[in-house]
C-alpha cells in the first residue's frame, strides 16, 4: 500500500500540467480489394481489423471520441484503435457493430463517439493531369516526396483549386488541432471544478489516409528544423509515406503557470533502431502560419 503511495506521489510531482488534450493521429489499416464498391464504402481487411485493435492502449474510454474521413475505412480503424481494449470489442466487428457497441449507453443527445470530420479527406479530379501525376509518384513509391516537392506547384501551373496538395493538407490538420488549442482554457476550467468530476484528460482520434497527416507534420518540422530535416523525415517514410495505423501525436497541455503548451511526438523505426525522431514543442504562431499557407 505505501508504495502504491509513493509511486502515486512521484508520478503525481512529475506531472507538468493540470489537464491535457490529447490528439492521436493516424493512417487507416489495410483496406479490402473490393472493386464493387464505392470508395467511401470500402471497410478494412480482416487482418486491418485485428491489427487496429492490437494499436488499443485504454480501456477507459469515456473522455474519448473518433473522427475519421467519410471513407468508413478511417472510421473503423480510428474505432478500433480508441476500443480494442475494452472487453466486448472483438476486432471482427463491422463499423455498424462497433458504433451500436460503443454508443449503447450513451445519452441521445450525445451523438455517436465514431464521427466524420471531412478535413481528415483528400480531394482529386480523376480527369485532371494533377491526379494523373499523383497517381503516376504512388506507383513508383514517391507519392510524400511528390506532396512535398512538387504538388503546390503543379496545381499552381494547373489551375486545380481543388486537389489535396501539400499545404492544404496541412492546413486541414492544423484546423483541427487549432480547434483543440481553442478550447483548451475551458476544458481546464471544467477539470478544476470538482462537480463536474472530469478526468484531466480528454482524448481524440483521427483517422485519415496516406500523405494527409505527414503533410502537416513535414511542414512542421520544415517550420522549426528546415527543409533539410523535412527530407530526412520523407525518407524515413520511404518516400511513400506512413504505414497503416502509424501517425504522430499531439498533446495540448494546461499548465499550472496558466501557459498552453503545444507538443508534437512523432517515432519511426527499422530493424530496432530509431531511424527518424521529432520531439518538440511548438507555439500557436506555428500553427497559424500553417494555416494561412505560409
Amino acid at each position: 500500500m505505501f508504495e502504491k503511495q509513493k509511486n502515486f506521489e512521484n508520478k503525481e510531482r512529475l506531472k507538468d500540467y493540470t489537464s491535457k488534450i490529447e490528439l492521436i493521429f493516424m493512417r487507416h489499416d489495410e483496406k479490402e480489394n473490393d472493386k464493387t464498391k464505392s470508395d467511401e464504402e470500402v471497410r478494412l481487411t480482416p487482418e486491418g481489423k485485428i491489427h487496429a485493435k492490437e494499436k488499443a492502449e485504454q480501456d477507459d474510454i469515456s473522455q474519448s471520441m473518433v473522427f475519421g474521413s467519410p471513407k468508413k475505412r478511417t472510421q473503423e480503424t480510428g474505432g478500433l484503435v480508441m476500443s480494442g481494449k475494452l472487453e466486448e470489442i472483438t476486432g471482427t466487428e463491422t463499423l455498424e457493430e462497433l458504433k451500436e457497441k460503443l454508443d449503447k449507453d450513451l445519452p441521445l443527445e450525445s451523438g455517436s463517439k465514431i464521427r466524420v470530420d471531412d478535413r481528415l479527406n483528400f480531394e482529386a479530379d480523376s480527369a485532371s493531369n494533377y491526379f494523373k501525376k499523383a497517381v503516376e509518384a504512388a506507383k513508383k513509391s514517391e507519392y510524400l516526396k511528390f506532396l512535398v516537392e512538387k504538388s503546390d506547384e503543379l496545381a499552381k501551373e494547373e489551375n486545380d483549386n481543388k486537389s489535396s496538395t501539400y499545404t492544404k493538407q496541412a492546413q486541414a490538420i492544423a484546423y483541427i488541432i487549432q480547434k483543440y488549442y481553442d478550447i483548451a482554457p475551458r476544458f481546464n476550467e471544467l477539470v478544476q471544478d470538482d462537480d463536474k468530476k472530469y478526468e484531466d484528460t480528454m482524448k481524440r482520434f483521427f483517422a485519415s489516409h496516406q500523405g494527409v497527416l505527414e503533410s502537416f507534420l513535414a511542414k512542421v518540422i520544415e517550420k522549426i528544423k528546415g527543409i533539410e530535416e523535412r527530407d530526412k523525415f520523407v525518407q524515413a517514410l520511404n518516400n511513400q509515406g506512413f504505414d497503416y495505423a502509424e501517425g504522430f501525436d499531439v498533446e495540448i497541455k494546461n499548465r499550472e503557470s496558466g501557459d498552453l503548451a503545444i507538443h508534437i511526438f512523432y517515432k519511426k523505426e527499422k530493424n530496432g533502431e530509431i531511424i527518424f525522431e521529432f520531439d518538440k514543442d511548438i507555439d500557436e504562431e506555428t500553427l497559424l502560419e500553417i494555416i494561412d499557407g505560409n
